[in-house]
């Protein structure tokens, strides 16, 4: 007879206190997981309406310069609503607009936030135009003078210059600057993305403001997480 056995006895299994620990590890595993594949399914359906709404801003363009010459010509004056209502008329023809709101509210979810997550903005600017098109993404048209345009969207403009501001989901989240809300300047005579010529500010830290040219440059892809 073994007097050892009377005592001692081999350990099996877990017990609950580490059960219930490895159950929460793995509920915490399975959460970012699961958060990181909805936002790399919802960035790529933003990057198809980005794309959407970048061949057809660039036709309609096509065809505006073709009606009324040069942006060069057409007067328009810097943080100006009449401005940007005239560039609206422009362009009205050629889009599909389902709901006008000018300068009120209803076509634009507040507040915008930057990339960084600070709020750009929280309310309807006096000098915007806003609308929605039929595919339910919003638009924001604006008169920025050349300084901001250069140093703000990164595009090295001559004149005062129209920026188009398109939120590509819509009323939907998260109302952010390379995330769901890209920006495109009417440069001369065509539509360039901003950051074409500067993507400085296009980071975690910063505005967001010019990350258009960044994810059509790294192929259509949100790489600045």
């Amino acid at each position: 007879m073994s007097y050892g056995c009377m005592f001692f006895k081999k350990r099996s299994g877990l017990t609950m206190s580490e059960v219930l620990f490895t159950l929460a590890i793995i509920g915490v595993i399975a959460s970012l997981t699961i958060f990181g594949l909805v936002t790399k399914i919802s960035d790529a359906k933003n990057m198809t309406a980005l794309k959407k709404f970048y061949t057809s801003i660039s036709q309609v363009t096509m065809f505006v310069i073709l009606d009324r010459s040069s942006p060069n010509y057409w007067g328009l004056d810097e943080y100006s609503q009449d401005s940007s209502a005239l560039a609206f008329s422009y362009y009205k023809p050629y889009f599909k607009v389902v709901r006008e709101c000018s300068n009120a509210t209803g076509c634009w979810q507040y507040p915008t936030k930057f990339l960084s997550g600070k709020v750009y903005l929280k309310r309807a600017q006096m000098y915007q135009y806003m609308f929605t098109l039929v595919d339910g993404m919003n638009v924001i048209m604006n008169v920025y003078p050349r300084d901001i345009v250069r140093s703000e969207f990164g595009v090295n403009v001559d004149k005062d210059s129209v920026v188009f501001m398109i939120d590509v989901n819509g009323n939907g989240s998260p109302n952010q600057m390379g995330r769901d809300i890209f920006a495109f300047v009417l440069n001369d005579s065509e539509i360039v993305p901003s950051g074409f010529d500067n993507t400085y500010n296009c980071n975690k830290a910063a505005s967001g403001l010019t990350c258009t040219a960044r994810v059509i440059n790294d192929g259509w892809k949100i790489t600045y997480y």
